[in-house]
């Protein structure tokens, strides 16, 4: 069974980057919203890494839900947590066998080492280094020991700014974040990077807690 619900997530997201997102939410569903819409590189490195944890998993920063239900049909017991209203709201209509929440990660109720898994896909790239850092820790706290995280982000010079179409977002190089998931505890066990034609670098790095 899932960990205690929680009342809040993601207090670390500025409330004017929940408010951007709001205002956009329908928007974003109808781009960005669907698996299908996604590279297949993603979905293949998501998939693989979701069916090999052992234990629940938080899909951290969800958005409208997609990878929540993708993993939930791949067999995964996954929920997912958003601090947009809009966002969670979609999702539940759109995948009702999936579990949703509104939710605050460094305000979280979750108990320590609840989760096998967390997913944070592009969901740390508003946050600036300290709060990165606190919500890199806060993971390390609610997730098993061996727990794996799989974390995605624009790829780039470390926290350097990022004019993002939404809100403006940092970006992160692959040393950079190497060096911030093993000062919060984990191991980093690969990391993959690709430019696609006329979009942004893109990094990905899997690692597990120590």
């Amino acid at each position: 069974m899932f960990p205690d619900t929680v009342a809040h997530w993601w207090r670390t997201m500025p409330d004017d980057v929940r408010r951007a997102y709001s205002r956009r939410a329908s928007e974003y569903v109808a781009l960005l919203g669907a698996v299908a819409d996604m590279d297949p590189l993603d979905a293949s490195l998501i998939t693989r890494w979701g069916t090999g944890v052992v234990g629940p998993i938080l899909d951290a920063g969800c958005g409208p839900g997609h990878w929540t239900d993708h993993l939930r049909e791949q067999g995964c017991e996954v929920r997912g947590i958003d601090l947009v209203p809009e966002f969670i709201a979609r999702a539940r209509e759109r995948f009702p066998h999936a579990s949703f929440d509104e939710g605050d990660l460094l305000a979280s109720s979750f108990r320590d080492s609840s989760f096998g898994g967390v997913l944070a896909w592009y969901s740390l790239i508003h946050m600036q280094p300290g709060t990165r850092r606190s919500a890199l820790e806060e993971i390390a706290r609610i997730l098993r020991p061996s727990g794996a995280l799989l974390v995605g982000a624009f790829l780039g010079v470390q926290d350097a700014a990022l004019d993002h179409a939404v809100s403006p977002a940092l970006l992160c190089s692959e040393q950079g974040l190497a060096s911030q998931l093993e000062s919060a505890g984990f191991q980093v066990d690969a990391i993959h990077t690709r430019s696609p034609d006329g979009r942004r670098p893109h990094l990905a790095v899997l690692a597990h807690l120590l």
